[in-house]
């Protein structure tokens, strides 16, 4: 998930904002695997989309099922459904592929017969799990954030191994072994994201502080090495923040709550814009010069204009199913899939080339019932 974007901020917001948007072709999915319980996290290697939630079987594009265990991989072009088919014994909350590896992280205590407790690395080229790598965090890993020699670990535990680091924590590449060095203080609440970006970490989540400091609660940035509040980075956000995404210089969050939104930083973590939903905003990705936001609104703001619960102050709302996409500038577009479900849309990822974008959650159909597809689906 996000490496496209950590990628493309190396290079500077104006190249990322030069890729053509011709990405959103089509208001409807393409047909690919489906499965029978939500899909929490997608990620990306080349054109294979790995999938993780709380599903225990998948449905293929000629109808017939195979079991999949909360982890699964599809290929994003042909819709197929891999063979990649690890036994996990529980949710998994995030998937992020880097490097040789792809990462898992979530509920879970199992890997097959191996104790492999809540994260686990798997071999992209063969899809056996790394048994070498084994950190031991203590409750649920909600993200994962793998970043050169290191892989910082967000959720709601309290010790990774033997060492007590609660919540946010860093473990070694080679072997999981904890990073005592690296030592935020996040208090109260569990961390839902983490994010590289701009040479330091942005953490997003439902804790309450960060420091003693409630300004730094919600969504904050820590430095890489030891884990201190950046006060550089003040966004005064006090509501659930799902996700954050990083592109050039700014920073994009979905917030959730009453009236969700995303909402758009700059490097300070001043406000630049936010466009407002009548229900939660779970996801955002930056897709070239367009913000995509998934969650379980149905309508949102024609404009960036909004109060503090997703009133627009314009007074016009569009009709918007759980998925939206906005300008450079917050400003919303004609696209519209139009998927349904309480829940909605738990995450969206974009390709690494930019080639299409793959949406995971509770829904079922899209086109306001017309297109079945379930809690997975892949635009064009």
């Amino acid at each position: 998930m996000r490496r496209l974007i950590t990628l493309l901020t190396v290079f500077g917001f104006a190249f990322l904002f030069q890729i053509p948007a011709q990405a959103i072709d089509s208001d409807a999915p393409r047909a690919t695997a489906s499965f029978n319980d939500d899909v929490m996290k997608v990620t990306y290697s080349g054109d294979t989309v790995y999938v993780g939630g709380l599903f225990t079987r998948a449905r293929k594009t000629d109808g017939t099922f195979e079991r999949r265990s909360h982890l699964a991989a599809v290929n994003s072009v042909s819709g197929e459904l891999l063979s990649f088919a690890p036994q996990i014994d529980g949710p998994v909350h995030d998937v992020v592929v880097s490097g040789d590896y792809l990462y898992a992280a979530g509920s879970f205590r199992h890997v097959g017969e191996a104790s492999t407790p809540r994260v686990a690395r798997f071999f992209l080229s063969s899809g056996e799990l790394d048994a070498s790598w084994r950190p031991v965090p203590s409750a649920t890993v909600y993200s994962i954030e793998p970043v050169g020699d290191t892989v910082y670990l967000g959720g709601t535990f309290a010790k990774v191994g033997r060492f007590e680091q609660a919540r946010l924590a860093a473990v070694t590449a080679s072997d999981g072994t904890p990073l005592t060095g690296f030592v935020p203080r996040v208090q109260q609440g569990a961390v839902r994201d983490l994010q590289l970006g701009h040479d330091r970490l942005y953490a997003a989540g439902a804790f309450s502080m960060m420091e003693d400091e409630k300004k730094y609660g919600k969504l904050a940035a820590v430095d890489l090495d030891s884990g201190a509040v950046d006060r550089s980075f003040e966004s005064k956000v006090y509501v659930l923040t799902r996700e954050v995404a990083v592109a050039g210089e700014r920073v994009f969050a979905a917030l959730d709550g009453r009236g969700g939104e995303i909402r758009a930083f700059e490097r300070s973590g001043e406000t630049a814009w936010y466009q407002a939903v009548d229900g939660g905003m779970q996801s955002v990705a930056v897709w070239g010069d367009v913000v995509i936001g998934g969650g379980h609104f149905d309508k949102a703001c024609v404009t960036n204009h909004a109060g503090p619960n997703g009133e627009c102050v314009d007074g016009v709302r569009a009709p918007r199913g759980k998925l939206l996409a906005v300008d450079s500038n917050g400003k919303l577009l004609p696209w519209n899939p139009n998927a349904n479900g309480v829940i909605g849309v738990w995450d969206v990822t974009t390709h690494p080339q930019g080639a299409n974008l793959t949406a995971g959650g509770t829904f079922t159909t899209f086109g306001g019932g017309a297109i079945e597809q379930k809690r997975l689906a892949v635009f064009d």
